[in-house]
């Protein structure tokens, strides 16, 4: 399949998961709506499967995945060849005149191999603790997007914008009846409380299991409780089980892709704290409790949700001393306190930004394509 001459090519490398995807599918609307073509690039794993299913006018390829590992050096190092050889042949035949990374190893082979003449490279780091893939294409870009003020100190890059953190057009703040309307298309009562968990794109067993081992005591403490459960694969039937085994009812999923409507739904949401999930909640102004992922590189979960506790729009629960009665003394407390939650969806809205995809993808036409006449008034895009 041959790129159209008529439109300028973008190539966005945002495969991994989907705290990298959906930002980057978030720009790439944009673009596409402007008049840009464009490819996203993804890696063949499970996840990149499910969040490219649904995708309409865009083309995708599929590179092999590239994860930084010191014990299989010498296979992230061959994954990392192919990935880059493979970026090279697609770009000898396609010729975009932009490509952007959205972060992590499984991208930065494509904003690498990205040619020298006719085309500008962009990454996004959308952590407040640069990831090691984006510090090291960082000096080769033109310009770095950034979602954490602090972290711009971090990457080595003659230009830098703080542009926030891109979110899909159909995360929006939600008022009272917008959380009755979420709620009913979901088939839950619209006036009761409502819990989301969730732990990203993959699943967080940590929060499945202390979730699945509180189960008891918050139902006794709030009957009326109502819980959304998104698992990830893993733990799903387990999980599931659980909550059949004590008789307590629960919309619980392995995965859902109208994250708009779980998130609008939610009293309170129990989460890890990526950067995109963050972003999400903070569109939509509900209020979270964080449970960092220890292992996450830099322990930059531990530092995103730290930039959102000290403003005061989410709590901070550290895996390594949660016990089933902190967390659900926790969550309880939130749940029945509306004045502190009003507080922490006020702070929330502070880190709303609602047009960061916007003002990437302005960046990218005005920078790689100044003169191709694309339109950047999206006021009356449609919502996709």
């Amino acid at each position: 399949m041959e790129n159209s001459k008529k439109n300028p090519l973008t190539v966005i490398a945002c495969g991994g998961s989907g705290g990298h995807f959906y930002p980057g599918l978030s720009v790439a609307r944009k673009l596409y709506n402007a008049g840009c073509d464009i490819i996203l690039v993804v890696t063949e794993k499970e996840v990149d499967q499910v969040v490219t299913g649904a995708e309409h006018g865009i083309r995708v390829e599929r590179m092999p995945a590239v994860g930084f590992s010191k014990e299989h050096f010498f296979r992230f190092f061959i994954n990392f060849f192919k990935s880059y050889r493979k970026a090279r042949r697609l770009f000898a035949s396609e010729h975009p005149g932009a490509v952007l990374g959205m972060g992590g190893f499984s991208s930065a082979p494509t904003v690498l191999a990205a040619p020298k003449k006719n085309c500008k490279s962009f990454i996004h780091e959308g952590n407040s603790i640069p990831g090691r893939a984006n510090r090291l294409v960082a000096p080769f870009v033109h310009t770095c997007f950034i979602h954490f003020p602090d972290s711009a100190s971090m990457l080595r890059s003659h230009h830098k914008l703080v542009t926030g953190m891109p979110v899909r057009d159909v995360f929006v703040p939600m008022n009272e009846d917008g959380v009755k309307g979420c709620r009913m298309a979901l088939g839950l009562n619209p006036d009761l409380p409502t819990l989301l968990v969730m732990g990203g794109s993959q699943g967080a067993r940590a929060i499945n299991h202390i979730m699945r081992d509180s189960l008891k005591k918050l139902k006794k403490k709030m009957p009326t409780l109502q819980i959304i459960h998104l698992t990830g694969k893993n733990d799903f039937a387990e999980i599931k089980k659980s909550y059949e085994t004590k008789g307590i009812q629960a919309l619980v999923k392995e995965y859902f892709s109208e994250m708009e409507l779980a998130m609008g739904a939610a009293t309170l949401i129990v989460s890890r704290s990526g950067a995109s999930s963050l972003a999400e909640s903070a569109t939509m102004g509900v209020p979270s409790i964080l449970i960092p992922l220890p292992s996450a590189a830099d322990n930059h979960q531990y530092f995103n949700a730290a930039a959102f506790e000290k403003t005061g729009a989410a709590v901070i629960l550290k895996q390594d001393t949660l016990t089933p009665d902190i967390f659900t003394g926790k969550v309880i407390e939130l749940l029945r306190d509306g004045k502190r939650r009003l507080a922490m969806k006020k702070a929330l809205s502070e880190w709303h930004e609602q047009e960061a995809a916007e003002t990437v993808a302005k960046q990218i036409i005005e920078t790689a394509f100044p003169d191709a006449g694309l339109n950047t008034d999206w006021s009356s895009e449609p919502i996709l």
